[in-house]
């Protein structure tokens, strides 16, 4: 089973993200809505890979969740789904260690599965 942390201000999101990873039969998902609220989830408990929007409420964007991630030496495969994937956002996640970036406004009726992909891609990259 892979540890999914899904982490969107979207309730929708989080609930279709969710309801579509269970039904594969191979995730258990944790939903959460903010950085902070992540941060604290994973010091009590592990995740095989983390799946988070750039916005999210707080002080804490998923850029500034990846940075501290990675400051405190976690090595989780981190993938940002966004609607906002502008050049400067992409340039930075790839500068702090994300594993990809996907843009959940995509034109095509895939996006999920594209998700889905890339989060079983991080997992084998990744040797867990």
């Amino acid at each position: 089973m892979i540890r999914l942390l899904y982490v969107d201000p979207s309730q929708d999101m989080r609930e279709i993200i969710a309801a579509f990873c269970e039904r594969i039969g191979s995730f258990t998902v944790k939903i959460l809505n903010s950085g902070e609220s992540a941060l604290e989830w994973l010091s009590a408990s592990p995740a095989d890979v983390i799946v988070s929007d750039f916005d999210m409420p707080g002080g804490m964007n998923g850029i500034m969740f990846l940075r501290e991630l990675r400051s405190r030496g976690d090595k989780t495969p981190f993938i940002l789904f966004t609607a906002h994937p502008s050049r400067t956002v992409i340039e930075k996640a790839y500068r702090n260690g994300v594993f990809s970036v996907i843009n959940k406004t995509s034109s095509g009726k895939n996006i999920i599965h594209r998700l889905i992909r890339t989060i079983y891609w991080a997992v084998l990259y990744s040797g867990i």
